[in-house]
C-alpha cells in the first residue's frame, strides 16, 4: 500500500447526505453522494488501492467500476493480491499471438500471466430481487413514522403487472400512529390476487436516525447452489485466453454464490468422493474418488497451471485466496504464490491434498472496510 494517495478517485462529497445505499442504486453513485461513515471508508479503500496500481491503468479501472462494478472490483482485488505477494504487475500486456491476459506478474523468481473472471452466480436470485425491488421501494416510501418494517411476504408481481392495488393495500395497512414507549410489534397481513403481503412493524429505538432505511428485513431469497457449475463454465470460457502465452497461465476466479465455498472449487477442479452401496442391503461397501473435475480431464499440456480461487471478497473483506494446482503442470511457479494455501490432487492416494498457508491473513493488508 502506498504511503500517499496520488489521486482522490472518489473525493468526499461537497454536501452532507446521510443516506444509505438505495435499493438498485449503483455503488459508485452512492459513493459519490453519501457522507455516512461507511461510504467514507469505502471511498478511502478504493482510493488507496486504485492508487497502488500502475498509473496507466488506474483510470481504466476507475471507469470500469462505473460500467461493470462486479468484475472490475474483482480485478482490483486480483491486482492488489499479486502486488501484496511481491509481484510487479503489467496490465493487459500484448503478445505475439494476439492473446491478452489481464496481468503479467513478475516475481523475483518466476513470471506468470493471470486472467481474472467473476462469473454471475445464482442469476435467478438476481431476477427475483429485481422483481421485488419496486415493491420494497413502495413499502419504504409508505413506512409510518417511528416504526421499522420487516417485510415477511410479498406477492409475485412481474415487471408488467400493475402495482396500483399493492400500493393501495400497503398504504391502508400502514396507516398507524407512531409507537408509544410500551408499544409492541404489529403484524399486518392482506390477501392479494398475486399472493399475500405480510408486514411486521417494530418500534424504532432511534427515531431520530431517519437516514436509516425503514425496511430492515425482506423475504429470504432461496436458490439452487450452482457454484460448481459456474466455476467449470468460467474455466471453459477462458481457455482460449490461456493458450499460447509465453509464461505459465493462472486463472483467478471469484465465486460469489449465496452458498459458495472453497469446497466448490475442489469439486469443479478435481472431483468428489462417492460412496458405493450394496444393491440389496443399501449398506455402503466402498468409497472412492470420482476424478471428474476439469483439471483431471484429458492428457494434454494444461492450459492453466493453476486456479487462484476467491470466495465472496467484498468491502468488508473475505477469506484469503487458495491456489489450486493443475495435476499435469510440471514447471515451477513463484515461491511467493506457492506460500499461500494451495491444494492439489494426488492420483495414487485419490485425494485432495491441502497445504496450509505460510502467509495467513495477508489479504488484510488491503485495508478492508469495517462495516
Amino acid at each position: 500500500m502506498t504511503a500517499e494517495i496520488s489521486r482522490e478517485w472518489f473525493p468526499e462529497p461537497a454536501r452532507a447526505d446521510d443516506t444509505y445505499l438505495r435499493r438498485g442504486e449503483p455503488i459508485t453513485s452512492w459513493l459519490k453522494r453519501s457522507t455516512i461513515p461507511g461510504a467514507k471508508e469505502c471511498r478511502h479503500f478504493l482510493n488507496e488501492n486504485l492508487s497502488s496500481l500502475p498509473s496507466g491503468h488506474q483510470r481504466v479501472l476507475y471507469q470500469a467500476l462505473h460500467n461493470r462494478w462486479h468484475s472490475a472490483f474483482f480485478e482490483v482485488i486480483v491486482a492488489r493480491t499479486l502486488q501484496v505477494l511481491s509481484a510487479e504487475i503489467e496490465i493487459e500486456p500484448g503478445s505475439e499471438t494476439g492473446t491478452r491476459m489481464d496481468f503479467l506478474a513478475r516475481f523475483s523468481d518466476h513470471t506468470v500471466s493471470v486472467e481474472a473472471v467473476a462469473p454471475v452466480f445464482n442469476a435467478d436470485v438476481g431476477e427475483t430481487a429485481a422483481r421485488r425491488a419496486p415493491l420494497l421501494e413502495i413499502v419504504e416510501s409508505l413506512a409510518p413514522a417511528g416504526w421499522r418494517v420487516m417485510v415477511v411476504k410479498l406477492p409475485d408481481l412481474g415487471p408488467s403487472d400493475s402495482r396500483r392495488q399493492f400500493k393501495s393495500t400497503v398504504e391502508q395497512l400502514l396507516q398507524t400512529e407512531p409507537p408509544e414507549s410500551w408499544s409492541e410489534s404489529k403484524d399486518l397481513i392482506a390477501k392479494l390476487p398475486n399472493g399475500e403481503v405480510h408486514l411486521r412493524l417494530l418500534p424504532k429505538h432511534d427515531p431520530g436516525r431517519s437516514e436509516r432505511p425503514s425496511v430492515v428485513t425482506e423475504p429470504a431469497l432461496s436458490a439452487f447452489d450452482n457454484s460448481e457449475q459456474r466455476i467449470r463454465r468460467a474455466i471453459k470460457r477462458k481457455r482460449h485466453q490461456g493458450r499460447n502465452v509465453a509464461t505459465p497461465a493462472i486463472l483467478a476466479v471469484h465465486a460469489t454464490g449465496i452458498s459458495s465455498e472453497f469446497h466448490d472449487f475442489d469439486l469443479a477442479l478435481y472431483g468428489r468422493e462417492v460412496a458405493l452401496a450394496d444393491a440389496e442391503t443399501y449398506q455402503i461397501v466402498e468409497t472412492k474418488f470420482q476424478d471428474d473435475g476439469v483439471f483431471n480431464r484429458g492428457g494434454k499440456e494444461p492450459t492453466f497451471a493453476a486456479v487462484l480461487a476467491f470466495v465472496n471478497v467484498t468491502f468488508p473483506g473475505g477469506p484469503d485466496p487458495v491456489l489450486y494446482l493443475h495435476p499435469r503442470f510440471r514447471s515451477d511457479l513463484p515461491e511467493s504464490l506457492m506460500s499461500i494455501e494451495r491444494r492439489s490432487y494426488h492420483a495414487n492416494a485419490e485425494t485432495v491434498v491441502v497445504r496450509p498457508s505460510r502467509k495467513t491473513g495477508f489479504l488484510k493488508q488491503f485495508g478492508f472496510v469495517d462495516m
